[in-house]
């Protein structure tokens, strides 16, 4: 599928002109009643719902599809929906994200212009009409949005044609965050306005230090940061502009829920949120889910696992590659499928002060080959694990999508009870064969207490 990338480097040349050239004073009033800002499409017009315009795109064969300029035979074409994104905190930028709905929205589309800000008149929950005519539909970065079609590349509606594009009504509606749970995310979730509850960000940062949004020495072009599930033990990123204005504000330690539009990072590798504001989260509650264990491999090591070879040359080790980054992978593959048995088993874990446990963790398989098995113990000792420990078989919930790095899924929630009161070892057992070797990478893993 051919994808429309904006040019990163670009967007960062503007950004700067842009940020040296505003006035000192960002406080605006949203104005009412402008001429040629406040309009109505023609009575005549032809109205196509954003999921018409998704599936228009999906019809074709992953190029962008262009609607045809009004004129005396063509007639004109929109779509309406309401805007939930914001430039007014700087998280969004010459965008506007609408959704068909103010509450249980069932559709949503980026819309690309090349204006700033935008918020002045196209505010939250503002309803906008969007005429179709002499823009594109296409997919960028993942994601599909409007635009203007320049040669083989989608770009912004030029700023002088933005309010003929986008027609601003004289509805603002209170939107209402569609509520939903990491396992629900999907295509059809995209740039969705929703609501996350019971979400904290990991330990690693905001317990014993300090994390920003989005100013730390590595960030680039946006932070990310990961926000876990104390429901499900789930994770997602959440994104922030280094051009936000909340950028070194420090991440709450609390948990509670957030509000912003679902999106795809950059290279389309995972899901991410965008809030508008640091008020999109309500972290109100103090008492933390932090997990009895966790690994997220950011250590940059397997020091909290004992890898153990059964048989062949190939072992578990530690990959830069993961869930944002960082992960446990094994291949069984060198120069050709080799025959293996290979362990990943966790240091003891202390289960002697909880009545009950649980194990969540993510997979990602790439190539044909056995899926991985997934133990616990309670008497292991530290030997060859085919001889040395009763384990026990778990049924977690793994990646099938052979065909992609980016297909990260959620063990469920793995009930390890039966260890309570003692130590618990966690295994993952790969085999391959000289037919097929697969490559797994492991990430996230966490033992929860009810």
């Amino acid at each position: 599928m051919k994808k429309f990338n904006l040019n990163p480097i670009a967007v960062f040349l503007v950004s700067l002109v842009l940020l040296t050239g505003c006035v000192e004073d960002d406080n605006f009033d949203v104005p009412t009643g402008i001429a040629g800002i406040t309009e109505y499409p023609n009575a005549d017009a032809q109205f196509n719902s954003l999921s018409a315009v998704l599936g228009n795109f999906g019809t074709g064969n992953g190029d962008p599809v262009t609607y045809e300029e009004a004129s005396t035979t063509v007639t004109e074409k929109y779509t309406e929906g309401y805007v939930v994104s914001s430039d007014e905190g700087g998280n969004f930028y010459k965008q506007l994200v609408i959704q068909d709905a103010p509450e249980n929205p069932t559709a949503a589309i980026v819309v690309q212009v090349d204006k700033n800000p935008m918020f002045t008149q196209y505010e939250f929950g503002r309803k906008v009409y969007i005429k179709l005519n002499g823009l594109s539909v296409g997919e960028s970065n993942g994601v599909i949005q409007l635009g203007r079609l320049e040669g083989d590349e989608l770009e912004r509606i030029p700023s002088t044609v933005v309010v003929q594009h986008v027609l601003r009504s004289a509805e603002v509606a209170t939107i209402v965050a569609k509520e939903v749970s990491i396992s629900d995310f999907s295509d059809a979730l995209e740039s969705q306005y929703i609501r996350l509850n019971n979400m904290q960000f990991n330990s690693n940062l905001v317990i014993g230090n300090t994390t920003t949004f989005a100013s730390e020495p590595n960030d680039s072009f946006d932070g990310e940061r990961t926000l876990e599930s104390c429901d499900t033990g789930g994770s997602v990123v959440l994104s922030t502009s280094t051009f936000s204005d909340f950028k070194g504000l420090n991440l709450p330690a609390n948990r509670g829920s957030i509000e912003g539009v679902l999106t795809r990072d950059y290279f389309d590798d995972f899901y991410t949120i965008y809030i508008n504001s640091p008020e999109a989260l309500n972290f109100d509650n103090a008492l933390r889910c932090d997990p009895l264990f966790e690994d997220d491999f950011s250590a940059g090591n397997l020091n909290k696992w004992t890898p153990y070879n059964v048989t062949g040359t190939q072992e578990w080790y530690y990959n830069s590659f993961g869930n944002p980054s960082d992960s446990a992978t094994m291949s069984g593959f060198s120069g050709g499928a080799q025959l293996n048995e290979d362990w990943l088993i966790s240091l003891p874990i202390d289960l002697s002060s909880v009545p009950s446990a649980f194990l969540t963790f993510q997979t990602v398989k790439r190539y044909d080959g056995n899926d991985i098995e997934v133990f616990y113990a309670t008497d292991y000792a530290g030997g060859d694990p085919t001889t040395d420990g009763t384990w026990v078989a778990l049924s977690p919930t793994l990646d099938t999508n052979t065909g992609s790095w980016s297909s990260w899924t959620d063990s469920g929630l793995l009930d390890v009870s039966a260890a309570a009161g003692s130590n618990l070892f966690i295994a993952f057992k790969y085999t391959s064969t000289t037919a097929s070797a697969a490559t797994w990478e492991v990430d996230n893993v966490k033992i929860s207490a009810e």
